[in-house]
């Protein structure tokens, strides 16, 4: 049991540098890897991922803070909206796992598993690949805004939807209320299905979609995911997917880790960060895709 702690809290060291360096919680890595190193169920990985995410997003966000990077009106809308998200994705996660299995290979596998794997995968890929062709022309022109060039933040705030809202620390001159909690209603949702606090879709999104500068975009999810992992980790504390014991272990390594990424953070170029998130978020999904198939061919 020892050795199995001190190889969560390792794992959480690292998941506590990806949050505080790239403003994600870690959960979309977090808990594929203890479901392929330690075997821990997806409902279970799922919930104590919530939970210890709570504690990694605080830190990280209060040090962001520091440096000026959180914009808290903007949080607080979301928020609002990721509300009910978080709880119809947990209620979707425990529909899923009550729907029993299917047969593959002339075995029975969960439908759970399958399409927890297949929602990881293909979210992922997508994420990833927009990422990397992105910020891999950023890098080759430092001198222009790479996310400028798709202009479809620029059409997003020129919707003209009332009530309209302005956030001064972002520098967005007036955005559309309703946006902003459609928004994060899918991030609530991804929370409460995926266990993650939704920082790898919430902070490309307020990148490319809202066009919030990478810094503030950063700083802002950690901090809306301290509310949301806090909110969905209750949920599914009181269905029975969270294990204290794991919480602890993980808890022990990414606290110290985030302080680190955050400290990374701010002596990175935002290209560079966008960059290096891409490849880290396409490793997630080799890992997943190689665990996958491996329990296929098992079967």
């Amino acid at each position: 049991m020892m050795i199995r702690c001190v190889g969560m809290a390792s794992l959480g060291l690292a998941i506590g540098v990806l949050s505080g360096l790239f403003g994600v919680g870690g959960g979309f890595f977090l808990v594929p890897m203890l479901n392929v190193l330690f075997n821990i169920t997806f409902n279970i990985a799922i919930g104590s991922s919530l939970c210890q995410m709570v504690g990694i997003s605080l830190l990280a966000a209060l040090r962001h803070r520091s440096y000026g990077n959180v914009d808290f009106k903007l949080a607080l809308f979301v928020f609002v909206g990721s509300i009910g998200g978080a709880e119809f994705g947990a209620r979707l996660l425990m529909w899923l796992k009550d729907t029993g299995s299917m047969l593959v290979n002339g075995m029975p596998v969960t439908n759970l598993y399958l399409w927890i794997n297949i929602i990881y995968i293909s979210l992922l890929s997508f994420i990833g690949t927009i990422m990397f062709r992105e910020s891999r022309k950023a890098r080759r022109k430092p001198l222009q805004l790479g996310i400028a060039e798709s202009r479809i933040f620029q059409k997003v705030q020129s919707v003209i939807i009332k009530p309209m809202v302005s956030f001064h620390v972002s520098h967005i001159k007036h955005i559309s209320i309703w946006g902003l909690l459609v928004l994060g209603f899918v991030v609530g949702t991804l929370s409460g299905l995926l266990g993650v606090g939704g920082g790898f879709v919430f902070t490309p999104a307020l990148i490319y979609i809202i066009g919030v500068p990478t810094s503030v975009a950063i700083g802002t999810g950690l901090f809306q995911m301290i509310f949301i992992s806090a909110y969905g980790g209750v949920s599914h504390f009181l269905k029975g997917n969270v294990d204290l014991r794991v919480v602890g272990c993980i808890l022990a390594g990414s606290l110290a880790g985030s302080q680190v990424g955050a400290w990374l953070h701010n002596r990175t170029h935002e290209a560079h960060i966008r960059y290096y998130l891409s490849w880290i978020i396409f490793c997630a999904v080799v890992v997943i895709v190689v665990k996958f198939l491996f329990v296929i061919e098992l079967l």
